[in-house]
């Protein structure tokens, strides 16, 4: 537990940033928004949460986020308004960037200039704001935007609740990850106080699949490729499969954190290939492993024990490239490399 997020009297001993942070959101108007691309249930969650804070505050708020959005995410409060094509930057609109560890998260065009505040919660955060709050053992962005409510003194009111505790619940797996601490549970106990509804919500998040998604992660169950004695386990979504299951729309969400969920693995690596021919790859570990080095290594990044790297180069040599770097770095924990095989 990060020492900033140790409580008294239910307030947070914040860092300094915090209360510069809280100025600047008093002192002006307009703010925009900012999300990650493909954004995941903690993107969304904290983004529309703080959204729904400051236009409560009578503040002018947008959300920009390049996408896509995955439709089990259309229950969230005010998703309907969200701004997914590059949005003009209004003259004194401060920019809130979200749950993004760089620039580049978001895509590789929208660069936008003006007063940036960052606020984060990634172990390769490239601290690019003039305001920076990055907190890496925080267990989710949702915590830190329900954390800037409480600095703020604005009550949560239910939309932002179920916002900010679908950010929650999402970037803990259901709050069975590592990141899981005394604050997550204090945290959300006070979200469902202000109106979360668990149930509903984790309905929404976990128990939404489209049968399409349910088919390409049989598929992919059905060829992994184990090495170094099962602790290491890899496989790949091709434009082939996304085609016969119709569509990238349909991707599993979590299913590389799921191959880490098999007995005996240690760390697991789900290789995508892009509509363009490019390679996205997420990496998760039990712990052992920290996957945050091996992303920066291929020009990604995240957590110690989830994060993901997106290359710009043909998938298939790609893969290969990084298959061997992956190798040559899982030798430093795993002593005794075994050959492939696949079940």
């Amino acid at each position: 537990m990060t020492p900033s997020a140790q409580q008294d009297n239910g307030r947070f001993h914040e860092p300094p940033v915090v209360a510069e942070i809280c100025n600047v959101i008093r002192t002006n108007d307009q703010f925009l928004i900012v999300g990650h691309g493909r954004p995941d249930g903690d993107c969304l969650g904290s983004c529309l949460g703080l959204l729904i804070i400051l236009r409560e505050m009578g503040k002018d708020v947008r959300f920009f986020t390049p996408g896509p959005i995955q439709d089990f995410f259309h229950f969230l409060p005010r998703i309907s308004e969200t701004i997914t094509q590059h949005p003009q930057i209004r003259p004194g609109e401060i920019i809130l960037y979200v749950d993004c560890g760089d620039l580049e998260r978001v895509d590789e065009v929208f660069k936008p200039e003006g007063f940036i505040i960052n606020i984060d919660h990634h172990l390769s955060n490239a601290y690019f704001g003039k305001l920076n709050w990055v907190d890496t053992e925080a267990c989710a962005a949702g915590e830190l935007i329900y954390r800037l409510a409480l600095a703020l003194e604005v009550p949560i009111s239910r939309d932002a609740a179920t916002c900010l505790f679908t950010a929650i619940m999402a970037d803990t797996g259901g709050f069975r990850f590592s990141n899981t601490d005394r604050v997550t549970f204090e945290a959300a106990a006070a979200l469902v106080a202000a109106g979360a509804d668990p149930a509903a919500i984790a309905e929404a998040v976990f128990e939404s699949r489209k049968p399409q998604a349910v088919k390409i992660t049989g598929v992919i169950y059905q060829t992994l490729h184990y090495e170094f004695g099962g602790r290491f386990v890899w496989n790949e979504l091709r434009r082939e499969l996304y085609e016969l299951a119709g569509g990238d729309e349909y991707e599993p969400e979590g299913l590389c954190s799921d191959l880490r969920g098999i007995a005996g693995v240690e760390i697991a690596v789900l290789f995508h290939e892009t509509p363009e021919g490019w390679c996205r790859i997420g990496f998760r570990s039990k712990g052992k492993v920290n996957v945050s080095k091996l992303a920066q290594m291929l020009g990604g990044g995240g957590h110690h024990n989830a994060s993901g790297a997106y290359i710009k180069a043909p998938y298939e040599e790609t893969r290969d490239r990084a298959l061997e770097v992956i190798r040559q770095y899982l030798r430093e924990y795993f002593e005794t490399p075994v050959g492939t095989t696949s079940l």
